[in-house]
């Protein structure tokens, strides 16, 4: 038996014409388990078998959200817009307040029923005649929960109809608890729990999509992607159908080439599933997020030089563990902007295709820089590890990287495979070689002055956090390159201002930099 069969079984029972029910039906289950989706598919199987044998055959069911609902006339106002087809939105909304007190005094609840539009009662009565009535989420009505139920319970106990009560009781308020309990006896003969069913959900979500290459990773994706949501043993489908959506817009408006990889999409897919379903349950946070890649580097880092676990490298070690299908290491985009994606739904589109125009799995390693490569070494091929690895010393040697974001991920790099035997350096010294290579830049005034790189946030460049920054060797690196950078600048500037008179003088259009600050605005 699969899952929900018994639930569909009861429910077959239940809504049959034979059983003269007087109490309603509790599907009952955690928030986003899955309980609308299912109510909603089983009542589309009935109702499309029962209009394949008469095709005249009306909604056999209506729906009513409890959600936010302070009103009963809230509530009748849904059923009366589906009861009444013919009536457009516009009109529904005229006549429904009118058309739910009437409906209300009717069924002896809280309004009077003195032949008010007493025709309109009758037609909605009669349109309720072999109706099932479905009321959604009650532990979120803003009503009182027994003033609610008590309106519930009028439709079965007076008109005779059969009802089902969709709530995830773990939540119902506290204080509200005593009498809930004492109203469900009187109105609730059978709680069904509603358990998930992933892949038919997923099914549905997926069809729901437009855009033809996420949807083919997706589909072929389907088990690793399953295993993902079921690992995370959150098993809510409001986050699984949000993180999808999230992984279709960012592809949808990202640079063209990531569809073109199947491997990078999938990295892409799988990495935002887990750190989707973790942050929308509150078990990850944006911050920590964006700092994933760097933490499970420093965690390599650290199962070579056996150092003290840091908290945030133990979190790091339970996703590892949780989530097997995804490569921490490698988000594709910035984990940054992933983080941005899910707090705010902005998709930072400028960070993402830059980092993208750089990837070796989207543009191919013939156009990735060797430390770029060399930035996720672990996962390259032995024999593009070596021609990158190749390329990288040669262009140390040569002193060739000039930019000091670059020359820091080149150190990183360089300390990275050190720890694990390979001394890319041969028998150098990798912090004095480094000291070294930026000081005899700066004083050829080849070092790039980008003294940016070193403010709060100075931890990374190209949206990659340096390799190995948590090491003293790193830290004295970092130091001595930003001291060189800060030297570079101070040159640039003695070489800006022993013309920038000249310039001014000469060109009046020039007056505007003395209200510009900066190197790159010749101030």
């Amino acid at each position: 038996m699969s899952t929900n069969d018994d639930v569909r079984e009861y429910l077959d029972y239940y809504l049959s014409s034979k059983l003269e029910a007087d109490f309603a039906v509790m599907l009952n289950g955690p928030w986003g388990a899955g309980k609308t989706h299912f109510i909603k598919a089983y009542f589309k199987e009935r109702e499309d078998k029962a209009r394949s044998e008469d095709p005249l055959q009306p909604l056999g069911h209506l729906y009513a959200s409890l959600y936010g609902v302070r009103s009963t006339s809230e509530i009748t106002d849904q059923f009366f817009a589906q009861a009444h087809p013919v009536l457009n939105s516009k009109a529904a909304r005229l006549f429904g307040t009118l058309v739910s007190r009437a409906v209300n005094g009717a069924v002896g609840t809280d309004v009077n029923s003195g032949g008010e539009n007493r025709s309109v009662i009758q037609d909605m009565v009669l349109k309720l005649e072999g109706r099932v009535l479905i009321f959604d989420d009650l532990e979120r009505c803003a009503m009182p929960l027994v003033d609610v139920m008590g309106f519930i319970n009028a439709y079965v106990e007076h008109e005779g109809l059969q009802v089902i009560v969709i709530a995830n009781e773990n939540d119902i308020p506290e204080k509200q608890k005593p009498d809930y309990s004492r109203k469900k006896e009187k109105l609730v003969g059978k709680t069904l729990r509603v358990t998930s069913e992933p892949e038919v959900v997923l099914r549905s979500f997926v069809s729901k999509l437009t855009h033809s290459k996420a949807i083919e990773i997706i589909e072929r994706e389907t088990g690793a992607l399953l295993r993902t949501f079921e690992a995370s043993g959150k098993q809510n489908f409001r986050s699984l159908r949000s993180v999808l959506s999230d992984y279709e817009r960012l592809v949808a408006a990202s640079d063209p080439r990531l569809q073109e990889s199947p491997q990078a999409m999938t990295r892409l897919l799988l990495f935002m599933m887990a750190t989707g379903l973790e942050h929308r349950s509150g078990e990850l946070t944006g911050a920590e997020i964006a700092d994933l890649p760097d933490t499970m580097r420093s965690r390599t880092i650290a199962l070579v030089t056996r150092k003290e676990k840091s908290p945030d490298i133990l979190k790091a070690e339970r996703l590892e563990a949780t989530y097997s299908d995804v490569d921490w290491r490698d988000a594709i985009v910035p984990p940054a902007a992933l983080a941005k994606l899910f707090e705010t739904g902005i998709v930072d589109i400028i960070s993402i295709n830059e980092h993208l125009s750089r990837h070796p799995l989207v543009v191919g390693y013939t156009q990735t820089p060797a430390w770029r490569q060399l930035w996720n070494w672990a996962d390259l091929p032995r024999s593009q590890y070596l021609e990158a690895r190749g390329e990288l010393v040669a262009q140390l040697r040569a002193y060739e990287l000039k930019h000091p974001g670059i020359i820091l991920h080149a150190a990183g790099i360089v300390l990275g495979t050190e720890a694990f035997g390979d001394h890319l350096l041969g028998d150098d010294d990798v912090v004095s070689f480094f000291g070294r290579y930026v000081e005899h830049l700066q004083v050829i005034g080849k070092l790039e002055p980008a003294r940016e790189l070193f403010g709060i946030m100075g931890g990374s460049y190209a949206s990659l956090g340096y390799g190995s920054k948590d090491t003293p060797e790193f830290r004295t690196i970092y130091a001595a390159v930003r001291a060189a950078t800060n030297t570079s600048f101070a040159d640039q500037m003695r070489t800006v201002a022993s013309t920038y008179l000249d310039r001014i003088r000469g060109n009046p259009a020039a007056y505007s930099s003395l209200h510009e600050y900066g190197a790159e605005n010749g101030n």
